[in-house]
């Protein structure tokens, strides 16, 4: 009877008890500076008891790298169990670079600020990184341009350092290319005799024989008729000039101009005096850029990377009576 009642009272004491979480710790933990920690880093499952998960723990800054000792609580939903721990905290994530474009291509001249070609400087974790005009060793990128000379023909490279808050260092690289300058000295119209681009004529076309044909209105205050005629030697015209009318000319066929540089020509042939330097007659000052650009990219022909500009091209009246090209 009295074994009967021992046995009673130790069946009721055993059932009060549960034995101790059984959890497995790992060797030699490492995590990844400011990433979040998961069990299996800290045990081995298969040791372990199942269902262990860490409730809690205490002493660990994930954004802090090196070796921190720490306490960790497990539980499997009815017991807990708390272990010391030692973890060690590695940034092996490095800064990421981001270009715009891998080549810059410039023209000789152009100013150009190489921080626009750079899209992000980043951290995977701690996000941004600012520029630096100096070189900077933790935080931050800063920029080398190496030999970069916007004003010369050629091909540089320009680097980029970045480094993060535990001084890892990135580097990445993209060419700049400065292209030789089209040299195209700009042209104002000028006047001639008095009068202004504002009442030039409209060309009607492009001969191959450097004449344009072009319809001008002649001063009707100095006509008699329809026609014009040569002014009569020793004769002052409108303009104030004197002109004496050749020997042997003596027939006026309408076609002459009293009022022109040379009245003895028609007021719309084309009297320029430069025509030495010139090429081609184009009806606008437009058309005769974009030819001058196209003979500029011909290598091996004689105007390949000449400079140039493109002029007007005056009738006997002083107006504008077509356009051309001047190589330097």
């Amino acid at each position: 009877m009295k074994k009967l009642r021992y046995l009673f009272i130790l069946c009721v004491f055993c059932i009060g008890c549960t034995s101790e979480l059984d959890v497995t710790i790992n060797d030699n933990i490492v995590i990844e500076y400011g990433h979040a920690i998961h069990k299996n880093v800290l045990i081995d499952a298969k040791k372990s008891n199942k269902n262990v998960s860490v409730s809690k723990i205490e002493g660990l800054d994930i954004n802090k790298i090196g070796r921190q000792e720490v306490k960790v609580t497990f539980t499997d939903g009815s017991r807990t169990l708390e272990k010391q721990m030692v973890i060690d905290v590695e940034d092996t994530a490095y800064p990421i670079i981001k270009f715009k474009k891998k080549v810059v291509t410039l023209n000789a001249g152009e100013k150009y600020d190489v921080r626009n070609n750079i899209k992000t400087v980043k951290d995977p974790v701690d996000g941004d990184l600012a520029y630096s005009d100096k070189k900077t060793e933790k935080n931050g990128y800063y920029i080398d341009s190496g030999k970069l000379n916007t004003n010369k023909e050629g091909t540089y490279e320009v680097t980029v350092i970045a480094k993060d808050v535990n001084g890892n260092e990135a580097k990445e690289s993209f060419k700049v290319v400065v292209k030789k300058k089209k040299v195209v000295r700009p042209v104002s119209e000028p006047t001639n005799n008095g009068v202004s681009n504002s009442n030039t004529s409209n060309v009607s076309g492009q001969s191959n024989n450097n004449n344009t044909n072009i319809t001008n209105n002649t001063n009707k205050s100095n006509e008699s008729n329809s026609t014009n005629k040569a002014p009569a030697k020793n004769d002052t015209s409108s303009s104030g000039n004197k002109t004496d009318k050749p020997s042997g000319n003596k027939k006026d066929d309408g076609k002459l101009c009293p009022l022109g540089k040379d009245p003895y020509k028609p007021c719309d042939a084309i009297v320029d005096q430069t025509q030495k330097y010139s090429y081609g007659v184009y009806p606008t000052i437009e058309a005769a850029m974009n030819d001058g650009y196209r003979l500029w990219e011909i290598e091996n022909s004689p105007y390949y990377n000449r400079s140039f500009t493109a002029g007007p091209l005056f009738n006997n009246l002083g107006r504008v009576a077509a356009y051309t090209i001047f190589w330097n």
